[in-house]
């Protein structure tokens, strides 16, 4: 009928909806074919259990729920062992009504939501692959945890007007640690001290020995022994956290078994290539921290993502939205806690002194827009390459950067060319004119 407004056409019949909390868990299911079409339970994993077998009864399929902080995760691996097919969605995705906010209701409106299936469901990684994600955000955390006992020793030697800092550019460096273990165990002696230091150490051994005549007072010096002693913990988890990974990434690897032999970048970068078929390292300015961070969030199967363009927006790179009046709209864009993204990042910035294809591009963006958005561009990029690598199979083939510079002059010629016939100008080389 002319001018009649189409109803919603119901995608999921049998689906539920769950309003995740601390203590109780709502949950929702068609009220036209229930009774009691919402129930409340626990938390504990009995009343997990009491939900899975309910929505069985109910004969529900699809069940969307809310990422409430990290209280729907043991519901949510309830529910996906039971082979329900799980939406994990944004919250911002589900708000309710204003003036109408309850729990009942907010499980209802989840429900309503899903059964017309106007909810997607966030982008996990698969069962299997978060023990190493497990593994892998511990061990940042205990980086972070390191470097700030570092800067508690560093503030007691300060204290005691030690100014190791200043002659070493690292205090835990090879030197660093042997004199500062020094200091710790009741050695005084300048001299004595800068005997310790390393042959590729710049500063020389009366720079080192001058900079360590202090006033050596007790309660600063317990400070830097408990400092030393908290860094030495946390060396040993963190060596416990990499075990774990390598043999999470011997796992899933595809390829050879790696060298057990070698650095621990290059034993790192063989395990990491043998997991996901191709070398991501080989891309300018992304290291073995990256792919490591990559192969933890993501892993090998990018199958989720239709196209570039999908896991670019995943990521937090992807341009802005924000349209009203076919203009686009300014302000900061939305706050994203993505890891990977932030990593490609942190890759990104440092391509402006990068002697490739890539680095010209960063400087090229840099030349005509902020630091900010230059630096999302190239992490764009970056993702781009690393999406085509995955899902290909292919190695990454560095662009010859002569070559590159001469298509762009290229370019740049042919744009002026047609500006010039536009304005029925000529434009003519210098050695002609001249």
């Amino acid at each position: 009928m002319a001018g009649k407004t189409a109803a919603l056409q119901v995608v999921h019949p049998d689906c539920a909806g769950i309003d995740v909390g601390k203590r109780k868990h709502y949950v929702a299911v068609d009220g036209s074919r229930f009774e009691r079409p919402v129930r409340h339970f626990g938390t504990f994993t009995r009343d997990l259990e009491a939900i899975t077998d309910w929505l069985r009864s109910c004969g529900v399929r699809q069940v969307a729920m809310e990422s409430t902080g990290v209280y729907w995760i043991p519901l949510f691996e309830v529910l996906d062992r039971a082979d329900f097919e799980v939406h994990l969605v944004n919250p911002r995705a589900t708000k309710q009504v204003s003036g109408r906010k309850s729990d009942v209701l907010d499980c209802q409106w989840i429900r309503q939501l899903m059964s017309f299936g106007l909810l997607r469901g966030a982008f996990r990684a698969a069962d299997e692959l978060c023990p190493m994600r497990s593994y892998a955000r511990q061990r940042e955390q205990l980086v972070r945890d390191r470097s700030r006992a570092v800067q508690h020793m560093q503030k007691a030697l300060t204290q005691m007007n030690v100014q190791l800092d200043n002659v070493l550019s690292d205090i835990m460096g090879k030197t660093g640690q042997l004199i500062v273990r020094a200091v710790v165990a009741g050695e005084r002696d300048g001299a004595a001290l800068a005997g310790f230091r390393n042959a590729r150490c710049k500063a020389d051994a009366a720079t080192i020995a001058e900079s360590l005549r202090g006033n050596w007072r007790d309660e600063h010096l317990f400070a830097l022994a408990q400092a030393l002693a908290r860094h030495d913990m946390l060396q040993r988890q963190i060596d416990e956290c990499e075990a774990r990974i390598d043999a999470e990434l011997d796992r899933h690897a595809r390829a050879a078994a790696p060298p057990t032999s070698g650095s621990r970048e290059r034993v790192l970068r063989e395990r990491l290539r043998g997991m996901l078929g191709v070398d991501l390292t080989a891309i300018p300015t992304v290291g073995v921290e990256t792919a490591l961070t990559l192969a933890a969030e993501v892993g090998a199967d990018l199958s989720r993502f239709p196209t570039p363009a999908h896991f670019c927006s995943w990521l937090g790179l992807a341009p802005g939205t924000r349209i009203s009046g076919d203009k686009r709209l300014g302000g900061p864009p939305a706050r994203r806690a993505n890891r990977l993204g932030q990593a490609l990042r942190m890759a990104a910035s440092t391509a402006r002194n990068n002697k490739t294809a890539i680095g010209a591009a960063h400087r090229r963006r840099l030349a005509r827009m902020d630091s900010a958005k230059a630096v999302k561009a190239t992490a764009h990029q970056l993702a781009r390459l690393i999406y085509a690598m995955l899902t290909r199979g292919e190695e990454y083939v560095e662009r010859d950067l002569a070559e590159m510079e001469t298509e762009r002059r290229d370019r740049k010629i042919k744009n002026l060319q047609r500006q010039a016939r536009y304005f029925n100008l000529a434009l003519v080389p210098c050695e002609q004119a001249a």
